[in-house]
């Protein structure tokens, strides 16, 4: 599809991908439906006949956005985030975007000399517009963009945001469910391993990872001091830990808590626990997964990879105890 100026400002084309190479950028039409069924705003949301077009950066509108409000999900992986996401839409004003791919490709280019600040504001303008009835977005990034957080909040459009985590153990048996899981754990480590140095704790000899596991401990520990800095911050009024496992254990009142942060009626809360969400695969809808399944899961990769677990939270309690 040719270039359209009408897409550049038209709330129902979000920006999809990011060719930095060649300065571009793809609109691509997705409806509502559209986006609440996708689990990643990637090449998987794409409809059977997509309608889009490629922009030139340089005709990036900046659209006027103070009347809209965006907030944010950032996570450490394989921690809950989807689920979370698909239980505030039970809001009726908020519409979701899930892990928009441009996002990705700015939190790669993040880490050179020149990181694309006006690029972000000028993509968090256009992600910020919802389709009506929606008056406001939760945007829930990839966890390897962690690293655009606090531009996000200082400057970037985003008023608040949701850090979730979990505690190590049982991410650790997370992740040794499945080898895709562990490969996409390691694909931040080497920022992440900036990220404990500039706090102190330095990849020597003696603490370089020897494995994937420790690999994947040294990525948990790293998000956990950037969460612990950000929570302290001058952005800490604006950020919410919250811990997937206490979620699941006590959901009303982690949701009345997050819902009075987002600053959003507490009268849906029974809305979302009553979500459907709750007994399905968050990232594939078709597919049945509640609480009990994910119980024997991790039962089952305890029982298998108790070893492999041991060696990621000794290798967490080395690092504390050199840092």
């Amino acid at each position: 599809m040719s270039m359209n100026a009408d897409i550049l400002h038209d709330p129902g084309y979000l920006p999809f991908r990011l060719d930095l190479e060649k300065s571009r950028v793809l609109f691509v039409h997705l409806d509502a439906q559209q986006r609440r069924d996708a689990a990643f705003l990637d090449q998987r949301a794409l409809p059977p006949q997509p309608q889009g077009a490629w922009a030139p950066l340089s005709l990036l509108p900046i659209p006027d956005t103070r009347h809209t409000i965006a907030d944010g999900i950032f996570h450490i992986g394989h921690c809950g985030s989807t689920l979370l996401s698909r239980l505030l839409d039970s809001w009726p004003e908020l519409e979701g975007l899930r892990e928009p791919l441009p996002l990705r490709d700015l939190a790669a280019a993040w880490q050179g000399t020149a990181p694309p600040r006006e690029l972000l504001f000028a993509l968090m303008a256009c992600w910020r517009r919802p389709l009506p009835p929606c008056t406001r977005v939760a945007i829930k990034a990839t966890s390897s963009c962690n690293a655009l957080i606090e531009p996000m909040l200082r400057d970037g459009g985003l008023r608040r945001a949701i850090l979730l985590d979990m505690p190590l153990e049982p991410w650790l048996a997370t992740l040794l469910k499945s080898e895709d899981s562990v490969r996409d754990a390691l694909a931040a480590s080497a920022e992440r391993a900036g990220v404990l140095h500039a706090h102190g704790i330095a990849m020597d000899d003696t603490l370089a990872p020897r494995d994937a596991i420790e690999a994947c401990a040294m990525g948990w520990l790293a998000e956990r001091q950037r969460f612990e800095a950000l929570a302290s911050g001058p952005c800490a009024s604006r950020v919410l830990r919250v811990d997937f496992e206490d979620l699941l254990a006590s959901p009303e009142a982690t949701l009345s808590r997050i819902a009075a942060h987002l600053e959003l009626d507490a009268a849906h809360v029974p809305h979302a626990m009553a979500s459907p969400a709750w007994g399905r695969y968050s990232k594939a809808q078709q597919h049945g997964y509640g609480r009990e399944d994910r119980e024997h899961d991790l039962a089952l990769a305890r029982e298998r990879f108790g070893a492999e677990i041991a060696s990621g939270v000794a290798w967490v309690a080395r690092a504390k105890a050199n840092g």
